[in-house]
Parts: structure tokens; C-alpha cells; sequence
């Protein structure tokens, strides 16, 4: 054995002081292990740290052209400590670092896209964070003296490192000086700045209602869901703004209380529940693949989950869902995505090809998503909640 030793160091050092053999093994290991590794030596952080290889790593990690979420943050509707949201693991290994690194004492998390995060700063800003590298950039509105007569501003992001490793922030205002009248501004991280109304439009909003406050991005594409006839999306590429149908298929004989809307894998999904006495389902929409209509999927009921887990107590409110919210995600093993929904303290999740439901995650007892914020005769459904996907990469800011 004693002969073979010097061997071994032999192989190990031409390995360790190889960069280019080194590098392509590094780029076959997680995202968690090599945030560790960059203390090994100078060279592993060298290589580590540099932003092709950061960008490369992510692009090997994909699945059939999608990356594959490591946990759910969910957080209510409202601004609060960066610390203060519950998190849920998709996969055994994952946890996801605390906002520590961000010294704005509150902050609202925006939306999630393929591993950053955009957020909103109570200091008047916005923040493109990274929680796997603990960084994050600091981007402020324009300089633009309609700023100062803004009435509404909705901010959207998008960003797909399998394509480019540059992102962009989308910006619509509307001005006091002109309702109904919005402007869009566009930042790139490419070039740093902003390029100024490039995009201007009116909606009436007697006749419609769109989300702008909620953007999903899927396929290069900003959507907004709305409540009418139409709704809006924004080309990434093409700086364009196009409209997409939003009437969905009737479904049930009563009013919608509430639109969940979201992507999985490149297709759009929107989940609608009712007001009725006993609101415990709801219906699922999916975009064609054309973007030229929505179809219906399936209706869940998350009564029958309480069939799986005696222990779930809906606490249904007459006229108010059971449940506090819906999601749908990717399968990392399969081509059907999943409902999320979390009730009672609970994460469960409905798989439309098993036709099941499952327990995902219990938070726990004691403190649930979003009761810091509810008053002693308020209802934990009361309030709206969101899911943002969060992925472990590298990618760089």
C-alpha cells in the first residue's frame, strides 16, 4: 500500500493543478459544494468565481432545457424583515440562505426567475439578489422628472441563463398627468442603464383588469394575467408589447374569488378559485402552446386531501377558500407539473398524473405563514400569499 501512496499524490496534484481538467469536474458538482470549495485554494476560487464558469455550471445542471427549482419561499403580500418567509425544500439537500447580506431592514420579494430574485426596497430601490452566492446589486428608477408624478408602477424581470447571462427589468408607470395612460422603461444589465418609454399604452380599466404587478416570465416573454377578454406580454428580444387571450373556458356556475397565475417548464398555468359557501376547489388552466387560448385541465379538490391527512384542518370560512393560496411547479422526475397549496399550516401538493395528493412539507407548529401580521380574530386565509421558486446557481449579478 506504502508504494502506491506516492502514486495516488502524483495523480491528485496533476488533477488539482490542471485547470482545465479541473474545471470540467467542477462543473459536474453542485451548486452547494462548490460554494465551499472556493476555499480549497487560490485557484479553485479562481476558477469558481469566474463568471463563465459560473454561467456554464448553471447550463450543465439543466433538464431538457429547464432548470429544476431547489425550494419554494413563500411570504405574504406586504413588505417585512428579508429573514421572515417560510421555506419549503424541493429536494432533500436544499436550504436556502437568509437574507442576511441585505442591510435594507425590510424588504418585498417581487418575483423569482430561474435563481435570482427581484426585489423591492423600502428605501426606494430595487434589489437583484442571488441567495446562493449572498449577493446582490442595488438598482434605482430612472432619472426621469415624470417620476416625480407617478401614480402606479409595476416592476417585472426577466432572466434565462440557458440563453443569456445578462437581465433585464421592465418598468411600467402611469402618471397623474395622464390615467389610464402607461409607459414602459427598460434596464439591462448588459449596458447598465435605462432606455426610457420605450412602449406607451392605455387600458381601460372600466372594461378590464390586468395583474401588471404580477409578471410571469416563461419562453422570453413577460405575462401579466388579467380578468377580461385579453391580457398583455412583453417580448424580451423584440422590446414589444403584444396582447394574449384571457377569457378561460366557464368551468363553474359562481363568481371567481381569486387568479393564481404561473409557468411550469415553458407553459403558462392559471388557477381560479370561486366564492361559494364552501370553497374548497378549484379549477386549472393551461396555456396552448401557441399562446392562442387556454384550456381546461382539471378541477382539484382540496377536500380530499383531508381523505390523506385526517390531521388537516381547512378552517373554511363561508365564502372564503380553505386554503391560502396555489401554486404550480415543475416535476423534477416528471413532464406534469404540481399543485402546491398550503392549508393549516401545511404544504401539500397535488400530482395531476398520479391524480393524488401528497404532504410536501409541515412547517411546523407554532408560527405560520404570515400570522406575525393577523390580528387575534383574523384568519390565516385572509391574507394572499406567494410562492417565489428558488434555484441554486451561481449566477453572477
Amino acid at each position: 500500500m506504502g508504494m502506491k501512496t506516492p502514486m495516488i499524490n502524483s495523480a491528485a496534484e496533476k488533477i488539482a493543478y490542471n485547470q482545465d481538467l479541473l474545471t470540467q469536474i467542477l462543473l459536474r458538482l453542485p451548486t452547494k459544494s462548490l460554494i465551499k470549495f472556493k476555499s480549497v485554494s487560490k485557484l479553485w476560487r479562481f476558477i469558481i468565481s469566474d463568471p463563465d464558469f459560473c454561467l456554464s455550471h448553471t447550463r450543465h445542471h439543466h433538464r431538457n432545457g429547464f432548470l429544476s427549482p431547489t425550494a419554494l419561499l413563500l411570504k405574504g403580500d406586504r413588505f417585512c424583515p428579508p429573514s421572515e418567509f417560510s421555506i419549503v425544500p424541493l429536494k432533500h439537500y436544499s436550504k436556502v440562505p437568509f437574507f442576511h447580506y441585505i442591510p435594507d431592514s425590510h424588504v418585498k420579494i417581487l418575483q423569482s426567475c430561474n435563481g435570482l430574485l427581484l426585489c423591492e426596497s423600502y428605501r426606494q430601490s430595487y434589489l437583484i439578489c442571488n441567495p446562493t452566492t449572498k449577493k446582490f446589486r442595488r438598482i434605482y428608477c430612472p432619472s426621469n422628472s415624470a417620476y416625480n408624478f407617478i401614480s402606479k408602477c409595476f416592476v417585472s424581470f426577466a432572466f434565462d441563463p440557458l440563453t443569456s447571462p445578462d437581465y433585464k427589468i421592465i418598468c411600467i408607470w402611469e402618471s397623474y398627468r395622464e390615467p389610464c395612460k402607461f409607459n414602459l422603461d427598460l434596464y439591462s444589465s448588459k449596458t447598465g442603464s435605462w432606455d426610457l418609454c420605450i412602449v406607451s399604452f392605455e387600458v381601460d380599466e372600466d372594461e378590464q383588469e390586468i395583474e401588471l404587478n404580477n409578471g410571469v416570465f416563461c419562453n422570453g416573454r413577460i405575462h401579466w394575467c388579467g380578468y377580461g377578454e385579453e391580457s398583455l406580454y412583453f417580448d424580451v428580444e423584440k422590446e414589444c408589447l403584444e396582447t394574449m387571450p384571457m377569457a378561460l373556458p366557464s368551468r363553474m356556475d359562481a363568481p371567481e374569488t381569486c387568479r393564481y397565475f404561473s409557468e411550469s417548464r415553458g407553459v403558462l398555468y392559471v388557477a381560479v378559485t370561486y366564492c361559494i359557501a364552501v370553497c374548497l376547489e378549484f379549477d386549472v388552466f393551461e396555456m396552448a402552446r401557441d399562446c392562442s387560448e387556454w384550456n381546461w385541465k382539471k378541477r382539484v379538490n382540496v377536500g380530499d386531501a383531508v381523505k390523506a391527512f385526517p390531521e388537516l384542518e381547512l378552517g373554511c370560512i363561508e365564502y372564503y377558500p380553505g386554503f391560502s393560496g396555489v401554486y404550480i411547479i415543475g416535476s423534477e422526475k416528471q413532464e406534469e407539473p404540481m399543485v402546491v397549496v398550503w392549508a393549516d399550516g401545511k404544504i401539500i401538493s397535488f400530482d395531476f398524473r398520479q391524480g393524488a395528493w401528497k404532504m410536501l412539507y409541515d412547517l411546523g407548529p407554532g408560527i405560520k405563514i404570515g400570522s406575525l401580521y393577523l390580528g387575534e380574530d383574523d384568519h390565516l386565509h385572509y391574507e394572499q400569499f406567494h410562492a417565489y421558486q428558488y434555484f441554486e446557481n451561481l449566477s453572477c449579478l
